[in-house]
């Protein structure tokens, strides 16, 4: 369902960048800023600015600039320390127990062409102000003191930065500013705990109303923590790991970009990889690290790919299919083993049934048997294609393989990773068909000696992920949030059912109840679906004991015709197979996949977006059940991560308090940080 929440375009600028011949030959991996071994801290300037993007001269996006801090003068980065190829993206590598410090710079320009300006509570938006939200990561969202002399947040979403050259704006008992205001910069620290997973993860803004916009215009980049090594056993040094960033933007027949991405942009398909005609001359281009149509050369051992959909709006179906000339000659996908979701190892348990994977994997991949693994071989998940919807990431071996899917040398051949088009349900999206990328596969190496690689990842897989660790060390972060009366724990049985669907009044929203051991609506708990901030609503629960981790059972139900992706901040989840939902489970986290976000699928006809058409029994819909394990203390968000949808309301806060036995600092019970300065 296309609902507009306000369209932005980007003029062109009358310039053209220096001609870097990055639309034909290898693919670059994004530049790589990585943290002090010394001091185990990442000390950077990032500066969100307008950029020409270096693939298509003449037009100008938003991105991130980025150097050490070390290396900048008065909030500038030199140009020969600065990340080239800004709209690419860059990668931030940190280590467990680091420190990531941001001196963050909004030098983003007006918004001119903006009906937010013209909409009540939401002028300021024309303003252009933004924020840094590190997607996936088990991080204390920390929040300063109001007393603080130079504030310093965590990875929090109720701040934003304004560019004074913009104004500032003028705050209201009716603006819908739902954090606290800084003027030009703002820094953050963020302590990344000694038991946080090895992974991949992402940065990018998460300024409520116009994420969409930021995002599409180029801003974001990704996060690595670790390495492979960490959760592959005994991996051969052979095989290169590399990261592809996947980015797309419209720029329309003047050079302006539109950056609310438009689904029926695409009016006929291009011969020319990496791009979709449009009309008046529009172009959408579909970019692998700021590249159109670069070549990925894979020799015989294979290689590691650390894939993000940096989309904001658009959903990729991913499949490495074989090509003669540019030319599939196959409508299968090729094997590729799943090593990795949304920043945690992939290793369930042997034994898991097609549909079985089908359901812990959220709909995420198409499960095929691994070629050439028999039972005597360690369990592994393999796949033909990747359901990547915004903010997805996914981490696979991709190795030569004949019609059998079998391993073989390189040997010349070639195939195309391509998305083949996408459908988001009958009421919805329609995204496009485009190739990628051009793969070659040649280059001497020995071969792999099993058909699999050894996922072996204890410390972080779905069995073992370290919560408790994480809250202890988290533990000042978390006693400071303190305790509240209001934040109840949810009784022994009972579940939050959530809906996501469509409020009478507004675009976008959520709604929730509570539902008892017996199955029934607890009296009082319902709270109709509603858009935020026009209708702010917030789930409080409290840490356990001792400010333990808690586990919540929750039930998200999509009420339209289109489909969603519930995603949560400040922690993962596991989605819960049908006997454990039926109370047939034999021990909490026995299998699962842990992720951070999941598809919700579209439901039938009958589904108009309300909860009324969905208890009358007119919508038939199939939710999603998953366990929430919530170790981390503080305010943040859940939401749907279609920026369209986000942005037009479908999202809602959480405030999670420590447990009544923790000591309290300086938040006293109820405190948001919604205050301004």
């Amino acid at each position: 369902m296309k609902m507009k929440v306000g369209r932005y375009l980007l003029c062109g600028l009358a310039l053209v960048s220096a001609t870097k011949n990055i639309n034909a030959g290898e693919l670059i991996d994004p530049p790589v800023f990585a943290s002090s071994k010394g001091d185990k801290t990442l000390d950077l300037l990032m500066i969100a600015k307008p950029t020409i993007i270096d693939a298509l001269p003449g037009v100008t996006g938003w991105a991130y600039e980025i150097c050490e801090r070390k290396y900048s003068v008065e909030n500038t980065c030199p140009p020969d320390k600065s990340n080239p190829n800004p709209y690419g993206g860059a990668r931030l590598q940190v280590n467990p127990g680091d420190t990531l410090k941001i001196h963050f710079v909004n030098k983003l320009p007006m918004i001119l062409d903006s009906s937010h300006s013209e909409e009540p509570g939401e002028e300021f938006l024309a303003q252009n102000p933004t924020n840094i939200h590190t997607h996936g990561m088990l991080v204390a969202p920390g929040l300063p003191s109001p007393t603080a002399i130079n504030p310093l947040f965590g990875d929090s979403v109720f701040v934003l930065t304004f560019n004074s050259a913009n104004g500032m704006p003028d705050i209201m008992p009716t603006s819908h500013i739902h954090g606290d205001v800084r003027t030009d910069t703002t820094d953050y620290q963020i302590k990344i705990p000694d038991s946080h997973p090895s992974g991949l993860y992402w940065f990018h803004p998460h300024a409520h109303g116009i994420s969409l916009n930021q995002v599409t215009a180029g801003l974001s980049g990704i996060i690595t923590v670790g390495s492979v090594n960490d959760y592959l056993r005994g991996m051969p040094g052979n095989i290169a790991t590399r990261h592809l960033i996947l980015k797309d933007i419209q720029v329309n027949g003047d050079q302006s970009v539109n950056d609310e991405e438009d689904p029926d942009f695409c009016t006929s398909p291009s011969a020319v990889a990496g791009l979709c005609n449009g009309d008046n001359g529009g172009k959408w281009y579909f970019s692998v690290n700021g590249q159109l149509n670069p070549t990925i050369t894979v020799n015989s051992a294979g290689q590691i790919w650390r894939i993000t959909n940096a989309s904001g709006s658009a959903t990729y179906e991913l499949q490495l299919t074989k090509s003669v000339d540019g030319t599939p000659t196959s409508t299968t996908g090729m094997a590729m083993q799943v090593l990795s979701i949304d920043g945690i190892s992939v290793t369930p348990v042997t034994g898991t049934s097609k549909g079985g994977f089908k359901q812990i994997g959220g709909a995420k991949f198409r499960h095929i048997a691994c070629p050439g693994v028999t039972s005597k071989n360690p369990s592994a998940v393999c796949a033909t294609s990747l359901h990547m919807m915004p903010a997805s990431r996914a981490e696979v071996w991709v190795v030569n393989r004949n019609a059998q899917g079998h391993m073989i040398k390189a040997d010349g051949s070639q195939a195309i990773l391509q998305t083949i088009g996408y459908s988001t349900g009958q009421d919805a999206d329609n995204w496009p068909a485009v190739k990628l990328a051009q793969v070659n596969f040649s280059g001497n190496a020995p071969l792999h000696n099993t058909p699999v690689l050894d996922v072996h990842d204890k410390k972080h897989d779905a069995t073992g992920l370290q919560l408790k660790a994480i809250a202890k060390e988290l533990a000042t972060a978390n006693q400071a949030v303190g305790p509240s009366s209001a934040c109840k724990p949810l009784p022994v049985g009972w579940k939050r059912r959530i809906f996501f669907g469509y409020p009478l009044s507004n675009n976008f929203g959520i709604g929730f109840e509570l539902i008892d051991q017996h199955g029934a609506t607890v009296p009082g708990s319902f709270q109709d679906v509603s858009a935020f901030p026009n209708a702010e609503k917030t789930i409080c629960l409290p840490l356990g004991t001792g400010n333990t981790p808690v586990y919540e059972h929750w039930e998200v139900i999509n009420l339209t015709g289109e489909d969603h992706n519930f995603h949560i901040h400040q922690t993962k989840f596991r989605v819960l197979t049908r006997g454990e939902i039926e109370g047939q489970a034999l021990k909490r986290n026995e299998s699962g996949i842990l992720q951070d976000s999941v598809p919700l699928l579209t439901g039938d006809e009958g589904c108009d977006g309300t909860v009324a058409s969905w208890r009358s029994g007119a919508c038939h819909t199939s939710p999603i059940d998953v366990e929430i394990p919530f170790a981390i203390a503080g305010d943040f968000v859940f939401h749907c991560h279609i920026l369209e949808h986000e942005d037009g309301g479908m999202m809602a806060t959480i405030h999670v308090a420590s447990s009544s036995d923790s000591k309290a600092s300086y938040i006293q019970n109820g405190y948001f940080g919604m205050g301004h300065h």
